[in-house]
Order: structure tokens, then C-alpha cells, then sequence
């Protein structure tokens, strides 16, 4: 589970969240502190913290910009989605010490944000199964709670129960049942920097007698002053030991630089001195460092390598956090050598895979150990020294350990290239397209407001109008911008299958007589994009 905090609402999120799908990864975000406290003018803490009004646009915004699939159901990678992060310190700051009337403000911005999130699922007209929602409270005492108030967090819980239960004590009437959808569409959580050891007398034990049908689990778990091995093997087991406790999201990816004295202690990994490239985020531009493996202050534990023994991983091959990304080489002879001098076995794989991908062809599940030994013949084997045209012909003879989809590859959006990329491309791709005109196209909602699906819908036609003796990695190229992928790589992604033309790439593959580079003039291989006027635009805010 990749546990986030604040979204903007404004971006659309179906490339995290099918990226997270293809991993077998679940995602839990949340809602900022904008709308409760941060917007100024017209936040929750000015209409007496009822949240209704600010909640529910940001969450219907959230909902139409890649919560949802195309059928009205939730994305598969959603698990949760935190109505907001320590409440108990923001809303107000005083909620746990300020008596009755705070935690009232507080349970009543609470339930008024989950019954605005509702009205959004009704309103967008949500189908199929539901994810759960949560409010993550931090391990404090609530000294102003009736019930439990000597233990961390669990007061706080038990005065959201009886919130939602009762929220007309708390100054709420709800539009929509609060508490059916608390009954059975809530999981409690909490923060904590405390041990495992530590948890089960101080709240578990508890816990489970208040709450035996309800399940918990840690929203940020991480003592940094233990023996981070240990205390992992620890706190999974109190997860095997209890049931309702569902395990903890480890706190957190990387050093919080922005933060200062023991809050830069919690990060698995640092920001190395190369950069790798430049992020343009909502006009300004970020750079983009490689990440360096961080170590515990208090036993020198390598965090990337503890936590990945602890999920039963293999450990971190860390010298290729700051190499040059094999996802981002030029599939050529230059992208070749620069691999090969990595000398790094699973890099070299991961070049060859990724050419495999954009002819419109998947590695085998049982040809991964094929791809390792051809990757490892470049850089210690009996192939070392040979070059990107043997390579070439290796994989145009199509090993049996490869599955080509003929019939149903297409030339779309690269998924891994930055929207204002694919946008440039299609309106390239747009100008010169000559058996279709872009602004006459009937384009689905669905096709028209994504623009990796709109890239779909116009390279896969301008791929096709290529005819047969074209080169699927220069022709649907368009400087990184598109691939031809198969239907098992394109039908991961949401709603792209939609957004594609109707015929199929298999003539593209049959006659393709070589995988090198084609003459510059090639229109999928132009350095240089000109503008076109169009009604076919790359949407604004794409991650």
C-alpha cells in the first residue's frame, strides 16, 4: 500500500494509479489541508467547521479526474482515502485539550467531509465496489475525550464513533447515511514513532475491546531509534497476532528537507547531487535528483535494504539509483553503450525489455530468466563487446520467449513521457496526418479530456496511415512521445483500449525489416514539433 497525503484535485491521476495497478500496488490518498484550514477565506474553520461546501467539489473533481474508470466504478488500486491527517492537531489545534466544544468542531468538520464525499459518489453516480475512508489521528491523548482519554488515539476514535453515529449532537445534519457508510465503509488509523512493543498495551489491547468489529491499521509506522530489522519482524507479527490490525505504511519515502531537527530522521532515502531531469510543475520547473540510500542515525542500517528484507525482497541494487535510466535511453546504438558501461546485468535487462515493449511484444512469464541471461551476455558473457545491431537481430527473430500480439498492437501515448511531450506530438502528428483531420474527429469524453488517451486515438491512426514498411520504434516514436504496445500493456491502462483506432499493427511488424534507426525524415522522428491549430489539446495537470 502507497500511503499519500494532500492531491490537487486539478491533475488527473490515472497514470499513478494504473502505474500502481500493474505493480500489484494499493493506493491511499488523501485530502489536503487546503480546504479545512489553509484556503483562507471561505475554509471549513470559517463556516463553523462544517466542511460540506469546500469537501465535496474537491472530491468530485478527484472522482472525474482518474478515481473513477470509465464504467462509473473506482480505479482497482484505491484502497482508502484519508478524510484528512491528524484532525486532532488541526481542527482545531486545540481539539484534544480545548473540552468539549473543540472536539465537537472537530468530529462535526469530520463527519461534514465524509457526508460531502458521498453527495460527490452520488452525484458522479459511482457503481460497483467501494473503497473504504479513514481519518488518521496522531498518538496523542485526547485529554478533553470522555471515553479512554489516557490512551493515544483511541479517544479520539471513540469520540468519532459517537460523531457518526449521533452527529446531530455534534451540530450536523447529514444529506446522505454517515453512519451506514461509517458502519461499513470506515478503517481507523493512526500515526505513531513509537515501537512495536509499545502499541499493544498502550492502544491494541484496548482497541479490540472497543472496537471488535472494526479494523485499524498504522498510517505512518517508524521508530527510528530501534533496530529497524527487529522492530520490523516485530510489528508484522502483532499484525499476524491480530486480526483487525490490518499492518502499517512505513514512514517515509524520502528526507523531508523542507522540515528540520529529528522530523529529517524518518526518510528511507535521500536526494543524491545528480539530477536526472527537470519537472515543469505548475510554472515552475523542479529539478529531478537521483535518490541515495539513507542510513539509520542510530544502528547505520541501510533503510531501502532493511525494509525490502523485511517484505521479503531481494535487498537494493543501489549503484543504479543515480546511473542513467535505461527507461529513458535512446533504443539505438548510443542508448546501447551507455547501458553496457553501467555493466549492470538488471539495467541492460531492463533496456532490452523496454525495446520489447514498444514492438508490441511482452516478456513470457516463464522467459524472464532469458531476458537475464541475454542482458548478462552484453555485459559479462560470451556477447560483451557486441553491438545494438546484434541486439537488434536477436530480438527480430523473435525468440520464443517473447509473445508478439500481431493483431492487436497499437501505436500509443507513452505512459512515461511527460504530457507536454505527447501534446507537441499530437499536434505534429495532426498537422501532417493526411487520411484524417484532427478537428473533425467525434471524440468520447473519456478520449478527449486525458492526453495519453487522446495521444492514442491520434498516433494509432497516424501510425496506420504509415502503411506497411514502416519501423515501429522510430515511426511511432515521436521523440519518445509513443510506442507500440500490446494489448496486454495498453489494456492496463484506464479506459485506453476506447481511445484506438480500429485496425491493427500486424503489417507494421511483417515487413519492419531492421529495429535501427530510420532516416531523420521519418515523421515519428522529428526533432521538432510545430504547433498546429486544433481543437485536439493536451489536458492541463496530467501526472
Amino acid at each position: 500500500l502507497v500511503r499519500l497525503y494532500g492531491n490537487d484535485p486539478q491533475n488527473n491521476h490515472t497514470n499513478f494509479l494504473d502505474e500502481a495497478a500493474a505493480l500489484g500496488l494499493g493506493v491511499a490518498p488523501g485530502m489536503s489541508d487546503w480546504p479545512y484550514f489553509q484556503q483562507g477565506p471561505g475554509s471549513c474553520r470559517e463556516t463553523d467547521f462544517v466542511c460540506f461546501s469546500q469537501i465535496k467539489p474537491l472530491y468530485l473533481q478527484n472522482l472525474r479526474k482518474g478515481f473513477l474508470l470509465s464504467d462509473g466504478s473506482y480505479h482497482p488500486a484505491l484502497r482508502y482515502f484519508n478524510i484528512l491527517n491528524e484532525p486532532d492537531l488541526k481542527m482545531p489545534s486545540t481539539a484534544t485539550t480545548g473540552g468539549p466544544e473543540a472536539l465537537a468542531q472537530m468530529s462535526r468538520a469530520l463527519v461534514s467531509a465524509l457526508d460531502a464525499m458521498l453527495d460527490a459518489e452520488r452525484e458522479a453516480g459511482v457503481v460497483g465496489p467501494l473503497i473504504n475512508f479513514t481519518a488518521t489521528f496522531s498518538f496523542g491523548m485526547c485529554i478533553s475525550c470522555t471515553d479512554h482519554s489516557n490512551k493515544p488515539a483511541l479517544g479520539q476514535m471513540l469520540q468519532l464513533e459517537d460523531a457518526m453515529r449521533h452527529p446531530e449532537k455534534y451540530g450536523y445534519t447529514p444529506v446522505n447515511d454517515v453512519t451506514g457508510a461509517y458502519l461499513t465503509r470506515f478503517t481507523h488509523s493512526f500515526n505513531t514513532a513509537n515501537p512495536a512493543a509499545d502499541l499493544e498495551p498502550m492502544f491494541f489491547d484496548s482497541c479490540v475491546a472497543k472496537f471488535p468489529d472494526m479494523p485499524v491499521y498504522i498510517a505512518e509506522y517508524h521508530s527510528v531509534r530501534q533496530d529497524q530489522a527487529s522492530d520490523l519482524d516485530a510489528i508484522f507479527a502483532l499484525a499476524d497476532r491480530i486480526p483487525l490490525f490490518l499492518g502499517m505504511s512505513f514512514f517515509e519515502y524520502q528526507v523531508s528537507y523542507w522540515k528540520a531537527g529529528p522530523e529529517r530522521e524518518f526518510g528511507v532515502f535521500g536526494l543524491g547531487d545528480t539530477i536526472l531531469a527537470s519537472m515543469h510543475y505548475f510554472s515552475k520547473t523542479y529539478d529531478v535528483h537521483c535518490l541515495v540510500p539513507e542510513l539509520s542515525l542510530y544502528t547505520g542500517e541501510n533503510m531501502p535494504n532493511t525494509l525490502s528484507l523485511a517484505y521479503g525482497g531481494s535487498g537494493l541494487e543501489h549503484a543504479t539509483l543515480c546511473a542513467p535510466n535505461p527507461e529513458a535511453m535512446p533504443m539505438d546504438q548510443t542508448g546501447f553503450e551507455r547501458v553496457v558501461a553501467q555493466e549492470s546485468v538488471g539495467q541492460m535487462a531492463c533496456f532490452v525489455e523496454r525495446i520489447v515493449r514498444h514492438l508490441g511484444a511482452v516478456v513470457k512469464e516463464d522467459g524472464r530468466q532469458r531476458l537475464n541471461d541475454l542482458a548478462g551476455g552484453y555485459i559479462v558473457g560470451t556477447d560483451a563487446g557486441a553491438d545494438f545491431s546484434q541486439l537488434a537481430s536477436v530480438l527480430r527473430a523473435r525468440p520464443e520467449w517473447l509473445a508478439f500480439d500481431d493483431e492487436r498492437a497499437r501505436c500509443v501515448a507513452n505512459r512515461d513521457a511527460p504530457p507536454g511531450l505527447v501534446g507537441e506530438a499530437i499536434g505534429w502528428a495532426c498537422e501532417h496526418a493526411t487520411s484524417f483531420n484532427c478537428s473533425t474527429l467525434q471524440l468520447p469524453d473519456l478520449c478527449a479530456n486525458s492526453t495519453y488517451r487522446l495521444g492514442g486515438i491520434v498516433f494509432s491512426r497516424f501510425f496506420e496511415e504509415l502503411g506497411d514498411a514502416t519501423n515501429p520504434l522510430v515511426d511511432c516514436s515521436f521523440n519518445g512521445a509513443a510506442l507500440v504496445a500490446s494489448s496486454q500493456v495498453y489494456g492496463s491502462w484506464s479506459s485506453a483500449t476506447e481511445c484506438l483506432a480500429v485496425g491493427s499493427a500486424a503489417g507494421h511488424f511483417a515487413t519492419a525489416s531492421s529495429l535501427q534507426a530510420s532516416p531523420a525524415t521519418s515523421p515519428g522522428n522529428k526533432s521538432t514539433h510545430t504547433s498546429t491549430k486544433t481543437n485536439l489539446r493536451g489536458s492541463s495537470g496530467e501526472r
